[in-house]
């Protein structure tokens, strides 16, 4: 397909094979974004979109979030406005009571919602969704500056196309902890005070996920610890004592049966004992890890772990010189 193709081509909404639920309908009438994608593309998308329309309905939260959601003006926000539903349904699904929306944070910022688990401390929850586009561009100012004129049109013109490209492999340096932990760093500390626990849930809509990743915990825990301020720019300066910890999710389709959420969690050493996350939360989050890292186990036992093939690659690299 020519690239032009691919960056013009226009969509009139979700294909006729996919059957949408009254709820799903409500959403797509007079949306703003109506057409700019095949939203929801497939049924198995379709169905979990109507299952967490339903959850908002049954908490009587429907009508905010259809007044907030239709008005978003590219499927990007979209995007992240369902992140941000998908997160509190899955919190709900695990036992929390929903206590508020759009609870109010530091100055005038709001959160997503405040829950509560087993009589818990009221906890305040702030929801991001990094996407793919800002894998595209260095995360600091200084990185970006480097950049020739040429492969800044380059980059901005490929985050103007679809996410997957048919028939076109895409490399590159990975590092989707990087982007996850910037978006928290930049936009949700400052929501943050020092009067009750918080949780920051990452939805990430990334080329790969953090979900998974190896050495994911150690490098959040380096930086909840030390983070990665971009001295170029005088507004990352957030610090994370507040910040009881890290939720990361990661809604996939399963063998196009179910969207399965995976989990992964990492809580924060260095956090203000008001702000710390209770242990039954705690210990909830990392029994969800846990499983999440058990049926990936399951599902891909005798595959050699991508991890692994590359340990492989770099012994026989090795012994390929000495010899």
């Amino acid at each position: 397909m020519p690239r032009s193709s691919i960056l013009a081509k226009s969509f009139s909404g979700p294909t006729p094979y996919v059957q949408l639920g009254p709820l799903t309908k409500g959403l797509l009438s007079g949306a703003t974004w109506l057409g700019v994608d095949g939203f929801p593309a497939h049924q198995i998308w379709a169905d979990d979109v109507e299952v967490v329309l339903a959850f908002l309905d049954s908490q009587r939260r429907l009508p905010a979030f259809f007044s907030m959601i239709k008005k978003a003006r590219t499927a990007q926000h979209r995007d992240s406005l369902l992140a941000e539903a998908r997160a509190t349904f899955l919190l709900a699904k695990n036992g929390f009571i929903i206590l508020g929306w759009e609870p109010p944070g530091a100055g005038a910022k709001k959160g997503e919602v405040l829950v509560s688990l087993d009589g818990s401390q009221e906890i305040f929850v702030e929801v991001k969704q990094p996407a793919w586009q800002g894998e595209f561009l260095p995360l600091r100012n200084a990185d970006k500056l480097r950049l020739h004129p040429l492969e800044v049109q380059r980059r901005l013109y490929r985050m103007r196309q679809t996410k997957f490209i048919p028939g076109v492999v895409e490399g590159g340096a990975v590092g989707p902890h990087h982007v996850a932990m910037s978006v928290v760093r930049r936009n949700a500390l400052r929501k943050l005070t020092d009067k009750c626990p918080n949780l920051a849930i990452v939805v990430d809509d990334c080329m790969v996920s953090p979900v998974g990743f190896p050495c994911l915990a150690e490098y959040v825990t380096e930086e909840f610890l030390h983070p990665w301020h971009d001295p170029l720019d005088p507004f990352d300066r957030g610090t994370y004592e507040r910040l009881g910890g890290v939720l990361f999710l990661r809604p996939e389709a399963e063998e196009s049966r179910m969207i399965e959420y995976k989990v992964d969690f990492v809580e924060n050493p260095g956090v203000l004992a008001a702000c710390a996350l209770p242990l039954a939360v705690r210990s909830l989050f990392a029994r969800l890890r846990d499983e999440t890292d058990q049926r990936e186990e399951d599902r891909y036992a005798g595959v050699p772990k991508f991890v692994d093939r590359l340990r492989d690659q770099w012994a026989a690299d090795n012994r390929d010189q000495v010899s």
